[in-house]
């Protein structure tokens, strides 16, 4: 049988008779994929340490014809900090549940599993409010949601600096104008926010001052659009603390 490797993120385990286990993987190659880890479960397996929620491996894995079967691992990244915090946990297993969920099998995209890598890293060693709106909409971009953060969505119009609205619908920011009782009025501090969302990597989050009330605000439509868009009910969600 033929043998690959890959470099990736264990987002799920799920367990498969009596000590086997059944993980999906985030690759940065291949996209999301499922496998299988055999004996893993046993108390003298030599794979168990290697093949830890959240940490960032390289694998060898051996194809099968409906699972590959995991062969060989090594940890190149453990975010520790995780398994003390118990927010931060919630936090991975909500950043987990939505790449799981939303994304199709092997479809490859190097930009999740940056944006995750990414997240997983900040969540591990700083807090901030801002982490998951940020993983949210950068998610949404990358998966075919790209916001319209600059112009009108309906009218392609300059937008004023006050009096606009977003869009779930639509995708995007309306003017007054053209809202027709839809969208949801956004502040030009939260547009500010979110268009440094999409323009600068993740350390940007760090260097933004943001009140309790922005913070809501951005997080309100971050996590309305998700909603609307994926259609889905996240279990996750429910354990985040706000």
């Amino acid at each position: 049988m033929a043998t690959f490797k890959c470099h990736g993120i264990i987002i799920k385990r799920s367990n498969l008779g009596e000590a086997d286990r059944i993980l999906t993987i985030l690759t940065f190659d291949l996209g999301k994929i499922k496998a299988v880890a055999r004996g893993v479960r046993k108390t003298l397996s030599k794979l168990a340490g290697y093949l830890e929620l959240f940490c960032v491996d390289d694998l060898l894995l051996v194809e099968g014809r409906s699972l590959d079967t995991v062969a060989g691992a090594v940890t190149t990244k453990c975010f520790k900090n995780l398994r003390g915090n118990l927010k931060a946990t919630q936090t991975a297993f909500y950043f987990a549940e939505i790449i799981d969920k939303l994304t199709e099998d092997r479809e490859p995209h190097k930009e999740i599993f940056e944006l995750l890598e990414n997240s997983l890293e900040h969540l591990d060693g700083k807090k901030n409010d801002l982490l998951i709106s940020y993983f949210e909409f950068n998610f949404l971009a990358e998966t075919g949601f790209h916001p319209e953060l600059n112009k009108c969505i309906s009218c392609s119009k300059k937008l004023e600096e006050a009096g606009n609205f977003f869009s779930f619908e639509s995708g995007g920011l309306m003017c007054k104008n053209c809202r027709h009782d839809i969208g949801h009025s956004i502040s030009s501090e939260a547009i500010k926010v979110l268009r440094l969302f999409l323009q600068h990597r993740i350390s940007v989050i760090d260097k933004l001052k943001t009140e309790n009330n922005l913070s809501k605000e951005i997080r309100q439509i971050t996590r309305g659009y998700l909603k609307h868009t994926s259609g889905k009910e996240l279990k996750s969600e429910g354990y985040l603390y706000e």
